[in-house]
Order: structure tokens, then sequence, then C-alpha cells
């Protein structure tokens, strides 16, 4: 199982990794303010930054303390 979407406003860590880029944002705290993302439970919060770190959409689940790991889209995650 990977993460790779903000649950609470149902947006993907691709189109927020998109919008980032066409806004200038470079920062967790940016996207929140225009998208909400981070700002319902939260807890999209570690992956926003290691999107913003690294580039990547799709993450391992990480353990508390732990940085979020990018990892492969599972297959059905994947657009045909």
């Amino acid at each position: 199982m990977s993460v790779n979407r903000c649950v609470c406003h149902h947006r993907t860590f691709a189109e927020l990794k998109d919008l980032a880029k066409t806004n200038g944002w470079t920062s967790v705290a940016q996207i929140s303010l225009d998208t909400s993302c981070g700002l319902g439970c939260g807890s999209c919060r570690p992956y926003l930054q290691a999107m913003l770190d690294t580039g990547a959409t799709t993450f391992a689940i990480a353990e508390p303390g732990q940085k979020p790991k990018p990892t492969t889209p599972e297959p059905w995650e994947v657009p045909s």
C-alpha cells in the first residue's frame, strides 16, 4: 500500500506537485493556503514535505518518527 494523496481534500500529490511548480510554491504552508491540503487531519503534511524535497508523488507508509520514502505507484494508481 502506498500514499499518493491528501485524503481530506481529494487531491493527489501529482496534482499538488504540478500546482506547486506552476505557482512557485516551495513550502507545505504555501500549498495549504491555496488548497487546504495539510489542514484537515494533517497526516499528509510529512508526505507533502517529502514531495517538495524529492519530487516524488507516491510514498511508502512512514513509520512514526520516520520520513516518508518514495516508492513506485501501485499498478492501479498508474494512469493508462
